[in-house]
């Protein structure tokens, strides 16, 4: 019975951990495109 709510309680941490590394994914990936839309508009202004 211990080893089931480990189990449980364990698979609980590795989603959740999986979740975060996911959204810190999507936050670098929006930054990257936020400094790219920076760099464009900067390059038009410099035109």
């Amino acid at each position: 019975m211990l080893e089931g709510l480990l189990f449980f309680i364990s698979a609980g941490i590795v989603c959740e951990l999986a979740a975060i590394n996911r959204n810190g994914r999507k936050n670098i990936k929006q930054q990257e495109e936020f400094n790219q839309l920076l760099k464009e508009l900067l390059n038009r202004d410099i035109k």
